[in-house]
């Protein structure tokens, strides 16, 4: 008599053979290849399927920062930014260092010529996490430093400085910021402010003593040159400090 018992015997002798082969059978993917693969995509911007490449080296390799960039820096150019935080999101489960992934993204948007899609990106995430002002916050001034954007540092450094008003560093990118919107007596302001909390501030006194002696007011600059080439000796300095005692 044939049983249940019977039948699931029998079945389980000729599945579990047929399972192992489709086990077997299934390719095994290689890493280097899949990343050579995003990698043309990427060169000939063919964004989809570069895309669908980082999907995969995402999954099969979960702490490479640079995947992480290069699918945010992608997103961003085929304007998905509900998918840029996604993959930001993911990065940071799987404990990837946010500031790698943030410089990756920024290294990746200027190979391509595109700067902006970086400050977009830092743009979203304070827009979509809050939480993360400070750090995003010093991230965007560090990129309108660098791309020479008075008004980005202007507002940059009064956050920044919103809480923590005694910090030099911000104060002085406040008076670059400044001198690039052509607002020179605010800046003058705040390079004295800085000075009156580091009096040997090599930036803030080189930075007043320039500007003073161009505007052709060497007597007020010489005391500012004079400190500076006290405290670091420079054949330049030592150059300016002669223009004001000719003038």
């Amino acid at each position: 008599m044939i049983t249940l018992r019977h039948i699931l015997r029998a079945i389980g002798l000729t599945l579990l053979p047929v399972a192992l082969n489709a086990t077997a059978a299934q390719p095994q993917r290689d890493y280097a290849t899949v990343s050579a693969k995003a990698e043309r995509f990427f060169k000939y911007q063919e964004w989809a399927n570069a895309a669908a490449m980082y999907e995969i080296m995402m999954e099969d390799s979960a702490h490479v920062a640079g995947t992480y960039s290069s699918a945010i820096a992608v997103a961003g150019m085929r304007q998905l930014p509900d998918y840029q935080m996604s993959v930001f999101e993911r990065s940071q489960k799987n404990l990837v260092p946010m500031t790698k992934v943030l410089d990756g993204v920024r290294e990746v948007s200027f190979s391509l010529g595109k700067a902006s899609l970086y400050e977009n990106f830092l743009q979203l995430l304070l827009k979509r996490h809050p939480w993360l002002g400070r750090s995003i916050d010093k991230q965007l001034l560090d990129y309108y430093i660098f791309r020479r954007n008075g008004k980005g540092i202007v507002d940059m450094s009064r956050i920044m400085l919103s809480t923590a008003p005694g910090n030099t560093s911000y104060l002085n990118s406040l008076a670059d910021g400044l001198i690039l919107q052509g607002k020179y007596d605010e800046a003058v302001n705040a390079y004295r402010q800085t000075l009156a909390m580091d009096p040997n501030n090599m930036t803030a006194l080189l930075a007043l003593g320039n500007y003073l002696l161009i505007s052709e007011q060497p007597d007020e600059a010489l005391p500012y040159l004079r400190r500076a080439n006290a405290i670091a000796p420079s054949p330049y300095i030592a150059e300016l400090i002669s223009q004001c005692d000719r003038q």
